[in-house]
């Protein structure tokens, strides 16, 4: 090798040794050891302006401050309000953070000590430290510290944090995954969808793969219904078959009730036909009733079953529910 080659290399090695102790740096943001810190992020598109509120059941309720210092009450976003910045509050006691939120840039907070502000701080760096908190818990329990880093992770705007992201759905930690799947489900538009999926079929968990069904159930993806179905007819754990036809009735899909009615006649497992009924009640609207009355009427099915949906009839409210039991308590009279 000439010299020149030799040098070339040097100066290549000398390069990303910087860069990558630039990287480990800049995880580290100068937080104090004693109390609050904040900083303030680009979000991700179409982010949620998480706040907290005076009332969770009122519809015209209003934003009020968060105490961070307690855990918050009617925390969340109403209104499909969003925000393209948020902003990470960090609690340090005894040089360790223990607590961890991220809220709305303009939501109004409430702490019982000052908060030292960081001030914008690049996506990047701020996933960066969040990385180290997500990965924190060396066990599989649920971990606040752990499960809110992810959060924040999720709403950070660009691919650094979205790969991250990613990474932690293959984390060793079943609640691990199941966090990170949950969020880039939520906030990662379509390309967290994708993951979900890939989640729901091929995670050697199934609590993993039911909770990528939920996290899916809850987007917009076009692939919801179709996904939800394949699972429910070729999932291997008949919990994780019976729960993808809850939450395929949840999401009114038009194909929900032939699907859910194929199962019932065609699933193995007693429970999960058992549970398909219930799912049937899960309908919106007046569809509920109606195929719950279908079922009940249904004579290929059995006494049992029959019995199931109108046990599930008589929970409901709808004036055509009540009307058919009206009919079948007059017909059993005479």
């Amino acid at each position: 090798m000439n010299i020149l080659n030799r040098s070339t290399c040097v100066l290549a090695l000398f390069v990303a040794q910087v860069a990558m102790v630039s990287q480990v740096l800049a995880a580290e943001l100068k937080l104090p050891r004693e109390g609050w810190a904040s900083w303030q992020v680009s979000a991700v598109e179409n982010a949620p302006a998480w706040c907290c509120w005076n009332s969770w059941k009122d519809i015209d309720a209003s934003p009020t401050s968060c105490r961070l210092d307690d855990r918050p009450d009617h925390y969340g976003t109403r209104r499909d309000e969003t925000t393209d910045s948020v902003k990470v509050y960090a609690r340090v006691a005894g040089g360790k953070i223990d607590r961890l939120q991220v809220l709305s840039a303009t939501c109004p907070v409430e702490t019982r000590t000052p908060i030292d502000e960081l001030g914008s701080v690049t996506a990047e760096d701020s996933a960066r430290w969040l990385i180290a908190r997500a990965g924190q818990s060396g066990d599989d329990a649920g971990n606040p510290i752990s499960e809110n880093a992810l959060a924040a992770l999720a709403l950070h705007r660009g691919d650094f944090a979205r790969n991250a992201l990613a990474e932690f759905s293959r984390d060793p930690r079943t609640e691990t995954r199941k966090w990170a799947v949950f969020w880039l489900a939520t906030l990662r538009g379509t390309e967290g969808a994708d993951i979900a999926s890939k989640l729901m079929f091929n995670d050697k968990a199934a609590d993993v793969r039911k909770h990528a069904a939920f996290a899916l159930a809850q987007t917009k993806s076009p692939r919801v219904a179709a996904d939800l179905i394949r699972q429910g007819n070729t999932d291997k754990v008949g919990d994780v078959r019976a729960q993808a036809w809850f939450w395929l009735a949840h999401t009114g899909a038009v194909e929900a009730e032939k699907a859910i009615a194929a199962a019932l006649r065609q699933d193995a497992d007693e429970q999960v036909r058992e549970q398909a009924i219930f799912a049937l009640s899960q309908l919106p609207d007046d569809r509920a009733p109606r195929a719950l009355i279908a079922t009940a009427q249904d004579q290929t099915l059995s006494r049992e079953q029959r019995k199931r949906a109108v046990f599930w009839l008589s929970q409901s409210e709808s004036v055509e529910a009540q009307a058919y039991l009206e009919k079948v308590l007059a017909r059993n009279a005479d």
